[in-house]
């Protein structure tokens, strides 16, 4: 007979029959006193306690295992006296948990399974879908979530699919979120996103992009054609297809138009007709019939082609306007025109301005504040359903730092290289030029410039080094301050003959010298000379208020490297540039900085080019 106490097994025994029962001490496998639900539900971000204990002799050990895998503390999970908390749930901790109650007796399992509230996740999202028209096509979607009423949206580009007027009644959303178009459109191309929700969280979305193909078609076929007289014009026909047209057949008067037996017509790859110049012999009803790898929709409608005068202008802008940097500017531009009055647009050449500016219902184009960046070539643009015209226009901003030199060529030696250039616009003042070089595997603060003299366009860049790669850029400088630095250009010189002694090794300037203006008088600061091996002895400051340079200390110590320049005189312009000086070696000059003496007008020059 068997009797348990506390998880003791005690066996009964009969020694003698004239005695009484004696009891022995037996063992006992594990079993559990204790488990969590079969199914524990927690929400996403927080945390949650699955508690297990059993008994047995001698006492079991109790583990947790995930995917068979023993669970010990860490930030994720803390395992104590049976009991295991998850910390900051994910989706991804969703799935069994075990329980493990074992000794040498055996041991006892017991699985209870996590159910993670949260948001859905889609598992299987749309894929791009590309159909013919009239086809159907389908998307498909495929979301999971906890709690699992799921319910899908879809939208075609930013609208509700059941918003979209025609589509809304070719379109069905399935229960597995399935989306299917009935009768496919043109029109229905785009992107389609599916959205599930279980109305906790923020619904995830996942998008898909549908193309239709279809015979090539004529939109919107004008019914008068308008053609300059005596000036080049284009017969359109208005083409949408997909995939590309190939082909378009014309007819003039209903019969075939061999393009090729007019004078100076020809066939243009979208299809159109480009006419050299047209004359009576183009009038008549044009039709036209586009072809591609699906064939086509048919024929255009008829379109009547009709010459007319080109629209002209009445007021003609200036070939040229100055005027100074913050003030107004207007430059006037107005046109005419039959069948109706053109359209009149401003367009500035190359690099769009980004300066605010109007045009007028004059057609006039207005600065309110003219900056440096409307500096250069305008075109006044009229255009009817005849053809467009331009007049242009040039605008030199006065009063401005000047613009970047251009056409940068440099022509490299052993040791030299000539570098030259096309000077920019000098904002209105006299501008002087340096050229910037360093080698290529230097640092962005390795740069040291060369000052030019006078109006000279070319320098010739000493020191180099034979078989190198060197950068170079030119800075333009006027009274205002530096312009902005000109294209970098790389270059390698050539390499050493053989049986030549090496080049010898220059002290390099000093570098990136600034100057700025303070209540003690001109700060000035720089870098050391790059890469030298030797220590710099001392550096010597000069100094100009015309064409002299002249000596401002010849004695600064190597470990300084900036300089307060006191007591100018007032209301005039200073130049400054360092140079440094090691052993029996005196360096070349680093940048020029300039800066007013007065209250007004200081700059500091750009440090390196970028």
């Amino acid at each position: 007979m068997l009797y348990v106490k506390e998880g003791i097994v005690f066996r009964k025994v009969p020694c003698h029959v004239f005695f009484n029962y004696y009891y022995y001490l037996d063992s006992a496998p594990p079993s559990f006193t204790a488990t969590p639900p079969q199914y524990v539900e927690a929400k996403e971000g927080g945390s949650t306690l699955l508690g297990c204990s059993a008994q047995g002799n001698p006492k079991p050990m109790i583990s947790w295992l995930r995917e068979g895998e023993e669970l010990a503390s860490n930030s994720k999970y803390s395992v104590h006296d049976g009991s295991l908390t998850i910390l900051g749930i994910t989706r991804d901790d969703r799935g069994a948990y075990t329980c493990r109650a074992y000794s040498d007796q055996g041991e006892v399992l017991h699985t209870t399974r996590l159910l993670v509230q949260g948001p859905p996740y889609i598992v299987s999202p749309p894929e791009n879908v590309t159909v013919n028209i009239s086809q159907n096509a389908r998307f498909n979607c495929k979301a999971e979530a906890y709690p699992g009423n799921l319910t899908y949206t879809w939208f075609w580009e930013e609208d509700n699919v059941f918003f979209k007027n025609d589509l809304k009644l070719r379109v069905r959303i399935f229960v597995d979120g399935t989306l299917k178009i009935f009768q496919v459109k043109p029109e229905d191309a785009g992107k389609y996103t599916c959205s599930p929700s279980n109305s906790l969280g923020i619904s995830p979305s996942a998008s898909a992009y549908l193309t239709v193909q279809y015979p090539a078609r004529v939109i919107n076929m004008p019914p008068v054609i308008y053609v300059p007289r005596k000036l080049p014009g284009i017969i359109r026909c208005p083409v949408d297809a997909n995939p590309p047209v190939t082909s378009v057949k014309w007819e003039k008067d209903g019969y075939t138009l061999r393009v090729e037996k007019y004078p100076g017509w020809s066939l243009m790859p979208d299809g159109s007709i480009r006419v050299a110049e047209a004359t009576e012999d183009s009038l008549g009803t044009y039709t036209c019939v586009p072809y591609n790898a699906l064939g086509t929709m048919g024929m255009s409608p008829p379109a009547t082609l009709v010459l007319k005068d080109p629209p002209y202008f009445n007021v003609r802008p200036g070939g040229e306007y100055r005027q100074e940097a913050g003030r107004e500017l207007v430059i006037p531009c107005a046109a005419s025109g039959d069948p109706d009055i053109p359209t009149i647009t401003w367009r500035k050449v190359g690099k769009p301005s980004r300066s605010k500016h109007n045009i007028l219902p004059s057609g006039s184009l207005q600065f309110l504040s003219l900056s440096k960046e409307d500096h250069g070539e305008w075109e006044c643009v009229a255009t009817n359903v005849v053809t467009s015209i331009t007049a242009s226009t040039r605008i030199l901003v006065i009063g401005t730092s000047p613009h970047a030199p251009g056409n940068i060529h440099v022509l490299p030696s052993t040791t030299t290289a000539n570098v030259s250039w096309e000077p920019g616009y000098d904002g209105g003042f006299e501008q002087t030029f340096s050229v910037w070089s360093k080698r290529t595997d230097f640092g962005p603060h390795d740069w040291h410039s060369m000052p030019v003299s006078g109006a000279q366009t070319w320098l010739v860049v000493p020191g180099l080094e034979p078989g190198t790669e060197y950068q170079f850029s030119v800075l333009a400088q006027n009274k205002l301050g530096t312009g902005p630095f000109s294209e970098v250009v790389t270059v390698t010189t050539a390499g050493s003959p053989l049986g030549t002694a090496e080049p010898l090794v220059l002290l390099t300037p000093p570098r990136c010298l600034t100057a700025n203006r303070t209540q003690h008088g001109v700060l000035l600061t720089w870098l050391p000379p790059a890469n030298h091996s030797s220590p710099i002895d001392r550096y010597i400051m000069e100094f100009r208020l015309g064409e002299k340079w002249e000596v401002l200390d010849d004695l600064i110590p190597s470990t300084e490297t900036e300089l307060v320049a006191r007591d100018l005189v007032q209301e005039s312009w200073y130049e400054f540039r360092v140079i440094a000086v090691m052993d029996d070696l005196i360096s070349e000059s680093s940048n020029v900085v300039g800066v007013s003496s007065t209250g007004q007008g200081s700059y500091t020059a750009m440090l390196c080019p970028l």
